[in-house]
């Protein structure tokens, strides 16, 4: 899943003012990722620094080469900037919750787990 909007101030990259971005989920890769960076021992120290390494993983922002946005950058940024893309990724948890608990008619194995589009007869 993905959540796309527009930065209210917007990310300079090479003298361009980039707005348009796309959020995806956080992955368990992004954590390690993280940890094996040179951020790493400031994300360890400060939960804060660690949420913008994490955010700066899951966001691509249009006109940044792919990967592009780095912690830096987000450190960076407009704080009415980093607010939309936090509020970006609560919709997003939001909506992965929200799929997950639809009833999509699967019926209930012999375990009573659901068994989406499977039948029986």
């Amino acid at each position: 899943m993905e959540e796309t909007g527009s930065l209210p101030v917007g990310i300079e990259y090479n003298g361009r003012l980039c707005t348009a971005y796309t959020l995806r989920e956080q992955l368990v890769g992004d954590s390690v990722a993280v940890f094996e960076s040179k951020d790493a021992d400031r994300a360890l120290k400060n939960d804060a620094f660690y949420g913008v390494c994490i955010m700066a993983r899951r966001v691509s922002v249009d006109g940044i080469p792919e990967g592009g946005v780095t912690s830096d950058m987000l450190m960076q940024a407009n704080q009415q900037d980093y607010d939309a893309l936090h509020d970006a990724s609560v919709r997003l948890d939001k909506r992965r919750l929200e799929f997950r608990s639809r009833d999509d008619g699967g019926e209930a194995d012999a375990s009573g787990a659901e068994e989406a589009g499977v039948q029986r007869g």
